[in-house]
Protein backbone atom coordinates (compact mmCIF):
# COMPACT_ATOMS: atom_id res chain seq x y z
CA UNK A 1 0.00 0.00 0.00
CA UNK A 2 2.57 2.66 0.48
CA UNK A 3 4.10 1.64 -2.56
CA UNK A 4 0.80 2.30 -4.36
CA UNK A 5 0.76 6.08 -2.33
CA UNK A 6 4.24 6.77 -3.31
CA UNK A 7 3.85 6.14 -6.89
CA UNK A 8 0.13 8.46 -6.95
CA UNK A 9 2.35 11.56 -5.28
CA UNK A 10 5.45 11.37 -8.15
CA UNK A 11 2.97 10.40 -11.21
CA UNK A 12 2.09 14.08 -11.82
CA UNK A 13 6.38 14.72 -11.47
CA UNK A 14 6.94 12.18 -13.94
CA UNK A 15 4.21 12.86 -16.48
CA UNK A 16 5.14 16.80 -16.21
CA UNK A 17 9.05 15.90 -16.79
CA UNK A 18 7.57 13.56 -19.84
CA UNK A 19 5.48 16.49 -21.42
CA UNK A 20 8.39 18.84 -21.62
CA UNK A 21 10.61 16.41 -23.03
CA UNK A 22 8.14 15.29 -25.53
CA UNK A 23 8.46 18.74 -27.00
CA UNK A 24 11.07 18.68 -30.34
CA UNK A 25 13.03 21.23 -31.52
CA UNK A 26 11.73 20.26 -35.47
CA UNK A 27 8.73 20.29 -34.71
CA UNK A 28 8.19 24.30 -34.23
CA UNK A 29 6.31 26.65 -36.87
CA UNK A 30 8.91 29.48 -38.41
CA UNK A 31 7.28 32.10 -39.57
CA UNK A 32 7.94 33.61 -43.29
CA UNK A 33 8.52 37.40 -44.07
CA UNK A 34 8.30 38.87 -47.31
CA UNK A 35 11.29 39.49 -49.05
CA UNK A 36 12.15 43.45 -48.91
CA UNK A 37 11.25 46.04 -51.34
CA UNK A 38 14.71 46.84 -52.41
CA UNK A 39 13.20 50.26 -53.80
CA UNK A 40 11.58 51.32 -50.20
CA UNK A 41 14.83 52.80 -48.00
CA UNK A 42 15.00 52.34 -44.30
CA UNK A 43 12.51 55.01 -42.43
CA UNK A 44 14.31 57.90 -41.42
CA UNK A 45 14.13 58.93 -37.74
CA UNK A 46 11.81 60.76 -36.39
CA UNK A 47 13.00 64.31 -36.00
CA UNK A 48 13.95 66.09 -32.51
CA UNK A 49 11.32 68.38 -30.60
CA UNK A 50 11.39 72.08 -31.67
CA UNK A 51 14.08 74.11 -29.62
CA UNK A 52 12.57 76.19 -26.82
CA UNK A 53 13.72 79.77 -26.17
CA UNK A 54 17.00 80.52 -24.50
CA UNK A 55 16.69 81.65 -20.80
CA UNK A 56 16.61 85.60 -20.06
CA UNK A 57 20.02 86.86 -19.88
CA UNK A 58 21.21 88.57 -17.33
CA UNK A 59 22.23 91.62 -19.89
CA UNK A 60 18.65 92.46 -20.72
CA UNK A 61 16.55 92.24 -16.83
CA UNK A 62 17.33 95.17 -15.28
CA UNK A 63 19.39 95.17 -12.01
CA UNK A 64 17.85 94.58 -8.74
CA UNK A 65 17.19 97.71 -6.55
CA UNK A 66 18.58 97.95 -3.41
CA UNK A 67 17.12 97.18 -0.31
CA UNK A 68 17.12 99.94 2.02
CA UNK A 69 18.14 99.85 5.75
CA UNK A 70 16.46 99.30 8.99
CA UNK A 71 14.83 102.41 10.57
CA UNK A 72 16.91 103.41 13.02
CA UNK A 73 14.89 102.90 16.14
CA UNK A 74 12.60 105.61 17.75
CA UNK A 75 13.38 107.63 20.94
CA UNK A 76 11.96 106.08 24.13
CA UNK A 77 8.57 108.12 24.21
CA UNK A 78 9.00 110.42 27.14
CA UNK A 79 6.23 111.62 30.16
CA UNK A 80 4.28 114.78 29.02
CA UNK A 81 1.68 116.39 31.54
CA UNK A 82 -2.23 116.14 30.81
CA UNK A 83 -5.40 117.79 31.95
CA UNK A 84 -7.87 115.32 33.25
CA UNK A 85 -11.46 115.45 34.95
CA UNK A 86 -13.26 112.04 36.26
CA UNK A 87 -17.22 112.08 36.71
CA UNK A 88 -19.60 109.09 36.68
CA UNK A 89 -22.98 108.59 35.11
CA UNK A 90 -25.89 111.74 35.60
CA UNK A 91 -22.93 113.78 38.30
CA UNK A 92 -21.02 116.78 38.29
CA UNK A 93 -17.19 116.01 37.81
CA UNK A 94 -15.80 114.42 41.24
CA UNK A 95 -12.33 115.62 40.40
CA UNK A 96 -9.69 117.48 38.36
CA UNK A 97 -6.10 118.03 37.45
CA UNK A 98 -2.87 117.43 35.89
CA UNK A 99 -1.36 113.86 35.88
CA UNK A 100 1.83 112.75 33.99
CA UNK A 101 2.07 110.32 31.79
CA UNK A 102 3.60 108.42 28.64
CA UNK A 103 0.54 108.06 26.28
CA UNK A 104 -3.16 109.04 26.12
CA UNK A 105 -4.39 105.50 27.98
CA UNK A 106 -1.71 105.78 30.28
CA UNK A 107 -3.17 109.65 31.23
CA UNK A 108 -6.61 108.13 32.14
CA UNK A 109 -5.61 105.12 34.33
CA UNK A 110 -3.72 107.56 36.10
CA UNK A 111 -6.68 109.87 36.27
CA UNK A 112 -8.52 107.22 37.69
CA UNK A 113 -6.31 106.49 40.57
CA UNK A 114 -5.72 110.19 41.44
CA UNK A 115 -9.80 110.36 41.10
CA UNK A 116 -10.15 107.14 43.56
CA UNK A 117 -7.47 108.72 46.30
CA UNK A 118 -8.73 111.60 46.49
CA UNK A 119 -12.36 110.80 46.78
CA UNK A 120 -10.72 108.83 49.77
CA UNK A 121 -9.30 111.18 51.43
CA UNK A 122 -12.08 114.43 51.27
CA UNK A 123 -14.58 114.68 53.75
CA UNK A 124 -17.11 112.01 53.98
CA UNK A 125 -20.83 112.42 53.12
CA UNK A 126 -23.28 112.87 55.90
CA UNK A 127 -24.51 109.77 57.69
CA UNK A 128 -27.91 108.61 55.38
CA UNK A 129 -30.88 109.83 58.11
CA UNK A 130 -32.83 106.51 58.88
CA UNK A 131 -36.70 107.18 59.43
CA UNK A 132 -38.65 105.96 62.31
CA UNK A 133 -41.61 103.91 61.77
CA UNK A 134 -44.91 103.66 63.38
CA UNK A 135 -42.85 100.83 65.91
CA UNK A 136 -40.86 102.88 66.94
CA UNK A 137 -37.76 100.79 65.85
CA UNK A 138 -34.96 102.78 64.05
CA UNK A 139 -34.10 101.05 60.12
CA UNK A 140 -37.59 98.01 60.59
CA UNK A 141 -39.00 99.13 57.14
CA UNK A 142 -41.87 96.58 57.93
CA UNK A 143 -42.73 97.64 61.42
CA UNK A 144 -42.13 94.72 62.47
CA UNK A 145 -39.69 94.94 65.81
CA UNK A 146 -36.58 92.36 65.35
CA UNK A 147 -35.62 89.85 67.81
CA UNK A 148 -32.79 90.67 69.91
CA UNK A 149 -29.66 90.24 68.56
CA UNK A 150 -30.32 90.95 65.24
CA UNK A 151 -29.55 94.27 62.88
CA UNK A 152 -31.25 96.11 60.51
CA UNK A 153 -30.10 94.92 56.79
CA UNK A 154 -29.62 98.68 56.30
CA UNK A 155 -27.38 99.16 59.29
CA UNK A 156 -24.53 97.64 57.25
CA UNK A 157 -24.69 100.32 54.87
CA UNK A 158 -25.10 102.93 57.40
CA UNK A 159 -22.29 101.92 59.40
CA UNK A 160 -20.04 101.87 56.47
CA UNK A 161 -18.65 98.45 56.95
CA UNK A 162 -17.01 96.59 54.27
CA UNK A 163 -18.20 94.35 52.05
CA UNK A 164 -17.34 90.67 50.79
CA UNK A 165 -14.48 91.04 48.48
CA UNK A 166 -12.74 94.19 49.91
CA UNK A 167 -14.81 96.74 48.90
CA UNK A 168 -16.48 99.11 51.12
CA UNK A 169 -19.78 100.87 50.10
CA UNK A 170 -17.87 103.69 49.71
CA UNK A 171 -15.36 102.54 47.52
CA UNK A 172 -18.21 101.06 45.18
CA UNK A 173 -19.80 104.77 45.38
CA UNK A 174 -15.78 106.22 44.14
CA UNK A 175 -15.96 103.99 41.62
CA UNK A 176 -18.95 105.01 40.23
CA UNK A 177 -18.03 108.31 41.17
CA UNK A 178 -15.11 108.39 39.14
CA UNK A 179 -16.02 106.13 36.73
CA UNK A 180 -15.68 108.22 33.06
CA UNK A 181 -12.07 110.50 32.44
CA UNK A 182 -10.98 112.56 30.16
CA UNK A 183 -7.85 113.23 28.83
CA UNK A 184 -6.33 116.13 26.53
Amino acid sequence: MRVVKVLALLAPVIVLILGLGARWPHDAVWAQLPTPNPLVGPRPLPSAPAQLPAPVSTLIAPPLAPVPSPPTPAAPVTARVFNCSCFGPGASTHWMGQVQAPSYFGARQSALGACLSFNERREPQPALIQQRSSSGQVGSSSGLPLPPGFTSPNAAKAAGQSLPGGLSVSTAGQLQACQTCTCD
